[in-house]
């Protein structure tokens, strides 16, 4: 477990994104960096290191490129959440200086610049709060950046709080809980490296979309474009723009009911525009004053902004134009557009209208006469005329890459991350006639002889949809015997390394195993999040497919002679936690073991407690459960709440809980300690949905392999091995669990509850 635990990994760019990898190319070309992480169990801490490639072409071709330099290295021992790493946002500022966001010594986030020929790092900001995203002008001098302004439920002087819509997670543990408060920002602006207080731009306001409020700042330091939320106008704005209106209808319906926002807050989607801050003197002006496209899921991914001379103008991407400001009446306004803005003239122009929402405003390399937009048509390219407007011209073969296109070093060779199934991601750069030179090898210590295979495995289920998942075995799997087996939900990819699990996203392997099952011969089977033909679309449908593909692959696995039907556990993380539940409490596939990481729930107890945490939570939960837990469709709640069937749970059940505060499935957990059922909670009060701390990992982890192992094979661990534990801890833990197997028993021998009685089962 150990050994999984300590892999090395990249966190830049994430899940080996190709648009990243092409932006951490320095402008001449010549070098690249990637940002990697290993852990280390014994002192519980995570390296990160900014590691320097030489990417000369020259070099490439003689096939003798430098050694990879590590340019620094950031120690961290209070990592909360894998996908908020202590070293972030790592990005060129010319050929030969990075700025990152970092945690310095465990400290909060600040940005630094960092010389790449001499090291020397150099503090830009100092900010208290928690900075959350940054930008810095062309000359180093000046940064713009978002914080996060504390927000506790009980102001100085009061003795109590006024619910209203704030979370039960807020009111009950965020007065001196950062992470548990609602989150709302602020933006600022400071001199780089002056050691006194910023410059605010504008009001409080609040997180929207679950994302982080992204900024921005001219070349030449003197204006800022930055995003103001403003409810109010959401619903006059879904008026005059459709694109506002299906994302009001899809994200944040209970504004046209509850205006004020009191009885359920809007946070999930709410529209936006840009303002222009004149840095000099703090001052803003409008800029256009109509929101723009952008989905919850585009606030962090796209990019909408591109300057352009330095400074003089900047073109927009996914705006609106005002209704009463336009020439061509309401219907040319109803789209969205791509604009070009002059902020000393305070003028703009209309570029193109786009088909549908933006995808990403694109700079071209090498030519900054040119862009290029995506939208729902596909990719467009426009050129400078010499009168300062702009044309759509006809893309050709050989046009420099845009910054979202392969990593070009050259006119012939391009970076890549290289992985596969069996194949940990290490940075490539391809050439020419076919050749590659590898740059980095980050864990040698791999070798899928001794660490187990993964390859895609497909079955389908009774209602013949096809599942795309991957089946992972020793390298000599005894196919004459019968195995163990462990189901991983949370996806599958099959062109990306599978280390425990799930491959899809980097971050989503909170209390996954992964390889280290195999170690203890128990097969894993890695489960798609959707089938490949036939997916349904509803969350009540979803379950019940979820069912069926667990059915359906433990039939295949058991027909071809591979797999125990009486050993078979499964594990779900997140919303796949959700689907397990349900599982194991309504389904027809007896499942030995299961462990529910962090996992949501559509039970009554879930509904109560996240309400108030986004405005679409309550409603998924109802669309899950056919109804509202009252009035006419109370019956049907009744029939799919699980927490009302615990006594149909004949599994042996592992329930993980991350962070300080009380989460999903305390009710499961208790109802079925009141039956005497084989149940176990293990909260870890300082993780997150993601786990990332070291020893945090190892408790989640080496814990699914004894929970799973003992149920499955019968076996207990002798080793003491996870950190703070000794041997008569785990004295006590198989004492618990031979108990749970003496219960189960008589748990086992009573007759079917209620539902499967009435499911005729």
């Amino acid at each position: 477990m150990r050994d999984v635990v300590e892999f090395t990994r990249i966190v830049q760019p994430r899940n080996g994104d190709p648009d990243q990898l092409a932006a951490q190319v320095s402008p001449d070309g010549r070098r690249a960096f990637i940002v990697t992480r290993r852990a280390d169990v014994a002192t519980d801490t995570n390296r990160y290191e900014i590691l320097l490639l030489d990417v000369r072409p020259e070099r490439l071709a003689d096939g003798n490129p430098e050694p990879v330099q590590t340019l620094i290295t950031v120690e961290a021992r209070t990592d909360e959440n894998y996908m908020d790493p202590s070293v972030q946002d790592v990005r060129w500022a010319g050929d030969r200086t990075l700025l990152m966001r970092a945690r310095m010594d465990d400290a909060g986030f600040q940005v630094y610049s960092l010389d790449v020929a001499t090291r020397r790092l150099r503090q830009l900001t100092f900010e208290s709060r928690r900075l959350v995203s940054f930008a810095v002008s062309q000359s180093l001098d000046r940064v713009v950046y978002a914080a996060q302004v504390p927000q506790p439920p009980m102001l100085p002087g009061r003795h109590a709080v006024v619910v209203g819509n704030q979370s039960f997670w807020s009111v009950k543990h965020g007065q001196d809980d950062w992470r548990a408060q609602r989150r709302y920002y602020q933006y600022f602006v400071a001199e780089a490296g002056a050691d006194r207080p910023a410059r605010s731009l504008g009001e409080v306001f609040p997180e929207a979309g679950n994302a982080l409020p992204g900024v921005d700042i001219s070349p030449d330091g003197r204006w800022a474009l930055l995003h103001r939320w403003e409810p109010e106008r959401q619903l006059a704005w879904g008026r005059d723009y459709p694109l506002v209106a299906v994302a009001t209808h899809r994200y944040g319906p209970s504004v046209s009911v509850d205006p004020l926002g009191y009885f359920s807050r809007p946070s999930h989607y709410v529209p936006r525009r840009l303002v222009a801050w004149r840095l000099d003197d703090a001052s803003p002006q409008d800029v256009i004053d109509a929101a723009d496209d952008a989905l919850p899921g585009d606030l962090q991914r796209r990019g909408d902004r591109l300057w352009m001379g330095g400074g003089q103008s900047v073109l927009i991407g996914g705006t609106h134009l005002p209704v009463s400001d336009t020439s061509d009446g309401p219907e040319g306004v109803r789209r969205s557009h791509v604009v070009e803005y002059w902020p000393d003239e305070n003028r703009s122009q209309v570029v193109t209208a786009l088909s549908g929402r933006l995808g990403e405003l694109l700079p071209v390399r090498g030519r900054p006469d040119r862009f290029a937009v995506t939208d729902a048509a596909g990719r467009r390219l426009f050129e400078r005329l010499p009168n300062g407007g702009w044309v759509q011209v006809r893309a050709t073969q050989g046009t420099a890459a845009t910054s979202t296109g392969p990593s070009a070093i050259g006119p012939e060779w391009r970076l890549r991350v290289a992985e596969g199934l069996d194949v940990p991601p290490d940075v490539v750069a391809d050439g020419p006639e076919g050749r590659s030179v590898k740059l980095t090898t980050l864990n040698p210590q791999f070798d899928p002889d001794r660490w187990g295979r993964m390859q895609p495995f497909t079955w389908s289920d009774d209602r013949g949809r096809r599942w795309d998942g991957g089946l992972m075995t020793p390298h000599r799997v005894d196919r004459t015997a019968r195995h163990a087996l462990v189901i991983q939900t949370y996806g599958f990819a099959p062109d990306r390394f599978y280390l425990d699990g799930s491959n899809r996203g980097d971050g989503h392997s909170s209390g996954f195993a992964g390889r280290a099952f195999l170690r203890e011969g128990i097969l894993v089977l890695a489960l798609p999040i959707r089938a490949a033909t036939g997916a349904p679309k509803g969350e009540r449908e979803a379950i019940l497919a979820f069912i069926d593909a667990v059915r359906g692959a433990v039939d295949t696995l058991v027909a071809d002679g591979l797999v125990d039907r009486d050993r078979v556990g499964i594990l779900g993380w997140s919303a796949t936690g959700e689907r397990v539940l349900n599982l194991v409490t309504f389904g027809d596939v007896p499942m030995k073991a299961a462990s529910i990481l962090d996992g949501d729930a559509n039970t009554l107890f879930s509904a109560a407690i996240t309400y108030a945490a986004s405005d679409n939570v309550l409603a998924r939960k109802e669309r899950t459960n056919e109804g509202s837990p009252f009035g006419a469709t109370l019956a049907k709640w009744v029939s799919n709440d699980p927490s009302l069937h615990t006594d149909c749970i004949r599994t042996a059940l592992r329930i993980e809980t991350y962070g300080p505060w009380v989460l999903n499935n305390w009710d499961i957990y208790a109802l079925m300690r009141r039956q005497y059922k084989p149940v176990e909670m293990v909260v870890i009060p300082g993780g997150s949905h993601a786990l990332s701390r070291p020893a945090e990992r190892m408790v989640s982890l080496q814990g699914n392999v004894d929970w799973h192992r003992f149920w499955l094979k019968g076996e207990e661990r002798s080793e003491v091995v996870v950190p703070g534990e000794t041997a008569e801890d785990l004295r006590q833990q198989y004492l618990r669990w031979r108990q749970m197997v003496d219960l189960k028993r008589a748990d086992d021998a009573k007759p079917p509850c209620a539902a499967r009685r009435d499911a005729g089962s």
